[in-house]
Parts: structure tokens; C-alpha cells; sequence
């Protein structure tokens, strides 16, 4: 159990009236109209709060008829450092004082799904007890998270990009491409063999240990499919940034103001154009993103970080504040919502340019009558869901409107709020109807193929996208006929390079497979590698080397060694006869399935004969590739490319102080 269900309550949900300027939309007749109102938001919408005592990390939790968000707050000390009693009133009108009855987690109505059909929630922690319930924990604040990845929606709404600022963001993507066969560093982040995969396979965690194993045959073949991958993602706008993906949570200490202080309009702690992200101390804005991304939904916000905020704010979320329609305009609750946090100050400035004059899109939506659910209900429902709930195709309209050339933001204001009504089509039941003086006016927009990037972002053919025109993701290919360049200088377009791997040897160091085995002498029996290559044939898949351990195909693996044993009955002598055959006799290119099988021994077996022949801590010298014992932590090279090195610091130094010298004179 991740917590003490008798230690809980669930209150109703903290919502104001936010007054701010939006473009409202009329559903049934499709007039816009720009706005100052007040606009109802539920700022708790699926998101309760913890004691960070008793967890201090946001999570996603599931029980029976309840799910959404948990964040850390300490409410206890809130209650403590204001005078206040602690008393509450549970949605049922029953009252709790979190001191006494000893609360640890209070939900909130909205993640309570069927709060109707229970007497009281001391009734709902009755059942929970009495039919054994459990309780999940789905997702969690990570301790490492990486660099995130844009996509093609977030980039196309920032069409006037220059060159150089489209140069800019995509360095990093750039640098991994062009050093992915010459830099250990660069291929052991690209493999997955890194500190941000909390989920490395058998391979992963051995290349961690044993990188020499990257001038194997079957290593460099992934590597070579995993740049390509790169080349093709990134020419669709899925490149790295300078942004992180994070949980959307709201402002807590204006929830406690409004749940234990009764201020029906609470203060908290950020004010409106603001947020707190303790991901990016450094960054003064941020630019929050979230997917769907259909509309100009650049929501750059001043992140503040001062000490009473770190002391209340302890996650790693993005809180954001009562006072801003941000919730409107990115379209999230905080039931467990990421956003695309987005420090990239190049991102930010063209952001802000583009987000000039635009205000969120508001419209209501529709809601479902409760009804019993019976076999005629879920059958009507699938159909309605069948019929009216293709996402994909409204999204792609308004793709081709941003990669047209002729951009027509009303058009895409309306395309926008039709396909959040189909969206949440499926649990509403409600389809929108295109009023007769619109239909012409938005399919004359929508009337084109897909924009050529296509190609890259959802394997298209070339008659089935537009020509290729010159609009932002579309520049990033290499096919933009010198006509359509934005810049003079071929160089400034090469954003995605493509260019032929040719592996730097001297990075490599000196790969021993015997560090594989336990018998490094064995004797192959023919009748294994018979049984293993037909195995080999019958399961044969695209490896994601990310996923795997975690998939189907992992699971296949292992049946696959369990028919090995019904030959030989030792496990480790079958990854030795298999290491051996493979990495000697063939030097094959194909080891996903010994990996995937025997990754467990042969990992074992790399650690046991490492620490025999190295002992101690060790590192591969970045200059030669040598193996040396490590002394330090911040040590990179052995002594001599150290020396190497540091004359060569010198002798740049020196170069850099003459020519300061003679400009000077």
C-alpha cells in the first residue's frame, strides 16, 4: 500500500472566476468575438495534495472510482504557521481536522468519479477495506529527467523564424548527428546508455561499464540505424531542446488559502503571468508547452524562484497561478498533465514575437447526461466513438493551414475547438455541426495535401504531400530547391545533416568478448546454434533498444531461452557457446536475441572479469582510449594526453595572447 486509506478525506475542489480577455467562440453559430470576462476555472481539476513526509514527489494514483494527480504541500505546517484550526468539511458535509484524524492525503471531488453512489467517504473507505481494494501508483517525478524533444506542431506556430534562430535550436541534434560515430560520449547518450534512462536493458547497462564494446560489429549496426532515425525525427521538428517535460500543478498555497483560511479568492503565491519551475533556476521566462498543440499556444511565463516559494513548492513540477487563464490556453487540468517546459531563450524570443495580440480560444463544451450503463449504452457509445472521434484528420487541416503559405487564424480558432469537441466526443456524446455559411470557408483552407514534411513525421509518399514550399518544418529538409532559401549561404540551411558514418577506431578501446563469458574456451555444440538461428528466424523484430526489456518481445526472448535449455540445461554455457559463435566464429551483426536472452549472465560476466582484471574504479581515457584507474572524479585522460593536453592549452593560449598583442599594437 502507498499510503493509509483511514488517513485520507476528499474535499470539493478550489475554483474562481478568472477575469482576462479571450476569444469566444459561439459552438452553434462559429462567431469569434474577442472578450474581457470572467472565466470559470477549476484549478484542483483532478489534483490532490500529500504530506511530503509521506511522499514527496508528485505521482498519478488509481482506486477504485478515483485517479488523478497527487502533489506534495505541507498543509499540516500551512494550518500551523496561520492559526489555523485544520478543520475541513468533507464534500459529504462531514467535518475533519487534519490534526486529530491524522490526514495524509486530501482529495479532491473531481478525482472522486462516483463520489454520488456512496453514502459518506467513510462508506467508500469501508468497501475499499472490506473487498481488499488496492491502490497504483502510475507515474512519478523522476530523479534525472533529460532534455526533452520539440515536434512538428509546437514549431509550425512560430512561422517567421529566421534562419539562424532555426539554426540555433537545432544544434544540439545537429552535434549528436555529426558525432555519433566519432564521439564515445555522443553514442553512449544516443544508445540509451546514459544517466536519463532509468530503464537501461541488459546492453545498455553493460556499454555503461564496458563502452569498448561500441566497436563491435552488431553495437555500431544499431548505431547506424539509430542516426538515421535521428536524421529523419529531426527533419520532422522532433529535435532536442533545452526543455523538460514535467508535471502541470496548480498553486497549492492558494488552495490551502481557500480550503483552511476560507478566502474565496486567494492571493497564493504566484500572480498572474507567472510561474515556478525549479527545473530551470537560472531562467528568468518560460516558454510552457503542451500536444495537442494546434493553435499559437506559446504560453512564456516569468519563472520565479525565491526562497518561500522553494520552501512551499518542493516538487519538480510546473505550478502555475489562480489569477491566469494558462489552463485555457494550453487546455490542461492537473490530473497528471505534462507540459513541455521550454528554457531555450532563441524559442522564447520568437515565441514572444508570434504570441503578440493572441489571447486564449474559450468556448463550452458539452457533457454527457448520466445514464445506466448496458450493453445498448456501450454499443451506442462505440459507435458514436467510431463515427465522430477522428482526431487525427482535424489536426492535419490545421497542419496544412500553418504549412500553406496562406494562414488564416480564425480558421484555425474554429478548427481548433472542433477538434477539442472531438476529443472529448467519446465521453460526451456531443458532435459539433459546421453552420452552412462556414462549411466553404474553412474546407477552401483545408482543401490541400499534407505539407511535405509529411514524408518525415508520418512516412508519407511524395504524391501524397504538397511541394515542398518554405515554410518553417518544411526547411528543415534538404530537398528546399536553392530558390525558396531564406539565407544566402548553403551552410546556414544544412540544420540536419546527413552525411555518411565513418567510425573514429581510436575511440573504441580494446574490445575483449571473452569479458562476456564465464568459459571464454568453450566448445560450441552445433546442436545450440541450430536451435538458436531458428529461433532467431522466427522472432525476428524492430529492436526499439529503448523499450525492450519492457515489451512483448522481451518476453518472447525469454521463451526463447527456456527452448535452449531443453538442449543444454546450463545457462551460463549457452551464453558462452551463443557469445562465442556470434561474436567469433560469424562476428555477426545480429545479437538482439542473445542480448535480449542472456543479457542477465552475460552482464554478470562483464562485472565478475572487470574487477578481476582492472580492479577498483576505472575509466576509458578520453584521448587514447586506454583503460587507467580512476583517481578522481572530474579525471578524464591518463597522464600522458593529459600532458598532451595541457601543452596544448598552452600553446593556444599563447597563440590567442600574441595575436592580442598585435591587435594592439
Amino acid at each position: 500500500m502507498i499510503f493509509d486509506i483511514t488517513k485520507t478525506v476528499v474535499v470539493n475542489d478550489f475554483e474562481t472566476l478568472v477575469n482576462g480577455e479571450v476569444d469566444y467562440i459561439d459552438s452553434k453559430t462559429y462567431e469569434i468575438e474577442r472578450r474581457r470576462m470572467d472565466v470559470p476555472i477549476n484549478h484542483s481539476d483532478g489534483c490532490g495534495i500529500i504530506l511530503p513526509r509521506v511522499n514527496n514527489k508528485n505521482f498519478m494514483i488509481r482506486l477504485p472510482w478515483v485517479k488523478g494527480l497527487v502533489s506534495p504541500f505541507a498543509f499540516d505546517e500551512f494550518c500551523s504557521r496561520h492559526g489555523a484550526s485544520g478543520d475541513i468539511v468533507d464534500i459529504y458535509g462531514k467535518e475533519y481536522n487534519i490534526f486529530k484524524d491524522e490526514i495524509e492525503i486530501i482529495f479532491t471531488k473531481s478525482q472522486f468519479k462516483m463520489w454520488k453512489y456512496y453514502d459518506s467517504w467513510q462508506d467508500y473507505i469501508d468497501k475499499y477495506i472490506k473487498h481488499d481494494c488496492q491502490s497504483g501508483r502510475c507515474n512519478e517525478d523522476k530523479d534525472f529527467i533529460r532534455n526533452a524533444r520539440l515536434n512538428y506542431q509546437m514549431l509550425q506556430t512560430l512561422p517567421d523564424m529566421t534562419d539562424e534562430e532555426l539554426k540555433t535550436i537545432t544544434e544540439k541534434t545537429r552535434t549528436d548527428i555529426l558525432n555519433i560515430a566519432a564521439d564515445r560520449k555522443t553514442m553512449l547518450k544516443v544508445f540509451g546508455a546514459a544517466e536519463y534512462n532509468q530503464n537501461k536493458t541488459y546492453l545498455q547497462r553493460a556499454l555503461e561499464i564496458y563502452p569498448e564494446m561500441l566497436a563491435d560489429n552488431y553495437c555500431k549496426e544499431i548505431l547506424k540505424m539509430i542516426k538515421k532515425k535521428l536524421v529523419k525525427t529531426a527533419r520532422a521538428a522532433k529535435f532536442e531542446v533545452d526543455g523538460k517535460y514535467t508535471f502541470i500543478v496548480p498553486d497549492l498555497y492558494a488552495f490551502c488559502e481557500n480550503l483552511f483560511l476560507g478566502h474565496e479568492n486567494p492571493s497564493g503565491l504566484l500572480k498572474d503571468n507567472e510561474v515556478h519551475c525549479r527545473l530551470f533556476p537560472e531562467s528568468k521566462e518560460l516558454d510552457c508547452l503542451r500536444s495537442p498543440h494546434l493553435y499559437r499556444e506559446h504560453a512564456v511565463r516569468r519563472n520565479v524562484i525565491d526562497d518561500k516559494k522553494k520552501k512551499w513548492f518542493v516538487s519538480r513540477g510546473l505550478y502555475t497561478s489562480c489569477h491566469d487563464l494558462i489552463s485555457k490556453m494550453l487546455q490542461f487540468d492537473v490530473d497528471g498533465d505534462t507540459s513541455l517546459v521550454c528554457a531555450d531563450k532563441t524559442i522564447i524570443e520568437a515565441a514572444k514575437r508570434n504570441m503578440s495580440g493572441i489571447v486564449p480560444l474559450y468556448y463550452e463544451m458539452g457533457s454527457a447526461k448520466p445514464v445506466i450503463v448496458d450493453k445498448e449504452k456501450l454499443y451506442e457509445g462505440l459507435v458514436f466513438a467510431f463515427a465522430n472521434c477522428n482526431i487525427g484528420a482535424v489536426s492535419n487541416d490545421i497542419t496544412k493551414i500553418w504549412n500553406g503559405g496562406n494562414i488564416d487564424l480564425d480558421v484555425i480558432k474554429l478548427l481548433c475547438m472542433e477538434n477539442n469537441f472531438v476529443i472529448d466526443a467519446a465521453k460526451t456524446l456531443t458532435k459539433l455541426e459546421r453552420p452552412e455559411d462556414k462549411k466553404d470557408y474553412i474546407s477552401q483552407h483545408t482543401k490541400k495535401k499534407l505539407p511535405y514534411f509529411f514524408i518525415y513525421a508520418k512516412d508519407k509518399e511524395k504524391h501524397q504531400v504538397e511541394k515542398i514550399n518554405n515554410s518553417v518544418v518544411n526547411r528543415l529538409s534538404q530537398e528546399m530547391p536553392e530558390h525558396l532559401w531564406y539565407g544566402d549561404k548553403k551552410e546556414i540551411r544544412e540544420y540536419i545533416p546527413n552525411k555518411r558514418m565513418t567510425f573514429n577506431k581510436k575511440i573504441f578501446g580494446d574490445f575483449e568478448y571473452k569479458m562476456l563469458t564465464t568459459e571464454p574456451d568453450i566448445e560450441i555444440d552445433e546442436k545450440v546454434i541450430e536451435v538458436y538461428l531458428k529461433l532467431q528466424m522466427d522472432n525476428k523484430f524492430n529492436i526499439n533498444i529503448e523499450d525492450v526489456e519492457h515489451s512483448n518481445i522481451a518476453y518472447i526472448y525469454q521463451e526463447n531461452r527456456t527452448k535452449l535449455l531443453d538442449v543444454c540445461d546450463d545457462s551460463y554455457k549457452l551464453s558462452d557457446m551463443l557469445v562465442k559463435y556470434l561474436y567469433e566464429v560469424k562476428n555477426s551483426k545480429q545479437k538482439e536475441a542473445l542480448w535480449f536472452a542472456f543479457g542477465d549472465i552475460m552482464l554478470e560476466n562483464l562485472q565478475r572479469n572487470l574487477d578481476k582484471k582492472y580492479g577498483g574504479d576505472y575509466i576509458l581515457c578520453e584521448g587514447c582510449a586506454e583503460r587507467i584507474t580512476k583517481t578522481n572524479n572530474r579525471q578524464k585522460y591518463c597522464r600522458q594526453c593529459w600532458e598532451k593536453r595541457e601543452q596544448e592549452l598552452k600553446r593556444n593560449w599563447k597563440q590567442k595572447r600574441d595575436k592580442t598583442k598585435k591587435v594592439e599594437v
